[in-house]
C-alpha cells in the first residue's frame, strides 16, 4: 500500500473500532466509498453486526474472528487470514479469497455465488451446504473438507486437491474436475452429471449411488473406488482405470469405455452394455 492508502486504512480501522453503530451509519452516509482495511489486525474480533460490503480485507488478519452472517459480497479479501474464522450464513456474492487461508473455517450455509476462491486453502473447511455456484476453485486446497449438500454447479474445480473430502449429496453438476485429486473422498449420492473430470484422480473414492451420466471422464482414475448403482449412461470412460473397482449394479447405458482397465473390477449386477469401441 501507498501512503495515502495507509492513512485510509488507519482511518476506517478507527471507526471500525467505534462499534457497529456508528460504521454502519458511517457506511450508509457514504454508500459510494469502499472502506479500507487491507493489512489490518482483526484478529478474533465480533464483527457479526458489521456491513463489510465492497470492503477491501486483503492480507488483513481476521483469523478466529466471528463474521457470521455478515454481508462480504464484492469484498476482497486476497490472501487474508481466516484461520478459524466463523463466516456461517455469510453473503458473500462475487467475493474474492483468492489465496486466503481458510483452515478450519466454518462456512456453512453461506453464499459465495461466483466467488473467487482459486488457491485458497481450505483445508479441513466446514462448508456443508454452501452455495458455491459458479466459484473459481482452480488449485484450491480442499483436502478432508466438508462440504455435504454444498452447491457446486459449474465451479472449476479444476486441479482443486479434494482427498478425503465429505462430497456427499453435493451438486457438481457441469463443473470442471480436470485434473482434480479425489483420492479416498465421500460422494454418495452426489450429482456429478456433464461434468469434466478428465485425468481427474479419484482412487479409492466412495461413490455409491453417484450420477455420472454425460460425464466427459476420459483418462480418469477410478481404481479400487466403490461405484455401486452408478449412472454410467453416456458417459466418457475412454482409457479410464476401473482396476478393482466395485461396479456392482451399475448403470450402463451409451457408454464408452474403449481402452479402459477394468481389470479385478466387479460388475455383479451392472446393467446396460458398455461401448468398447467409441
Amino acid at each position: 500500500m501507498n501512503k495515502y492508502e495507509i492513512v485510509r486504512a488507519g482511518e476506517h480501522l478507527a471507526l471500525l473500532y467505534r462499534g457497529p453503530e456508528v460504521w454502519n451509519r458511517w457506511r450508509q452516509e457514504h454508500s459510494h466509498s469502499s472502506p479500507n482495511l487491507a493489512g489490518c489486525n482483526l484478529g478474533h474480533m465480533d464483527l457479526q453486526t458489521f456491513d463489510l460490503s465492497h470492503t477491501d480485507l486483503t492480507s488483513a488478519n481476521l483469523c478466529g474472528a466471528n463474521l457470521s452472517g455478515v454481508n462480504l459480497s464484492n469484498s476482497r479479501l486476497c490472501g487474508t487470514n481466516l484461520v478459524e474464522a466463523q463466516l456461517t450464513g455469510i453473503e458473500g456474492v462475487a467475493i474474492n479469497l483468492h489465496h486466503a487461508q481458510l483452515q478450519g473455517a466454518d462456512l456453512r450455509d453461506a453464499n459465495l455465488i461466483g466467488g473467487d476462491l482459486g488457491e485458497a486453502i481450505l483445508l479441513e473447511a466446514e462448508l456443508s451446504r454452501a452455495n458455491l455456484i459458479g466459484c473459481g476453485l482452480k488449485h484450491a486446497d480442499i483436502r478432508r473438507a466438508e462440504l455435504e449438500s454444498a452447491q457446486l454447479h459449474r465451479a472449476d474445480l479444476s486441479y482443486a486437491e479434494l482427498d478425503a473430502a465429505n462430497l456427499i449429496q453435493t451438486v457438481l453438476s457441469q463443473a470442471n474436475l480436470s485434473h482434480a485429486t479425489l483420492t479416498g473422498a465421500y460422494l454418495y449420492g452426489a450429482d456429478l452429471s456433464r461434468a469434466n473430470l478428465r485425468l481427474a484422480h479419484c482412487a479409492q473414492a466412495y461413490m455409491v449411488r453417484a450420477n455420472f451420466t454425460n460425464i466427459n471422464a476420459e483418462g480418469i482414475d477410478l481404481s479400487w473406488s466403490n461405484l455401486s448403482k452408478v449412472n454410467f449412461t453416456n458417459a466418457n470412460l475412454r482409457e479410464a482405470n476401473l482396476r478393482g473397482a466395485r461396479l456392482h449394479r451399475a448403470q450402463f447405458n451409451q457408454t464408452c469405455l474403449e481402452g479402459a482397465d477394468w481389470e479385478l473390477a466387479n460388475l455383479e449386477q451392472a446393467r446396460g452394455f458398455p461401448s468398447l469401441h467409441c
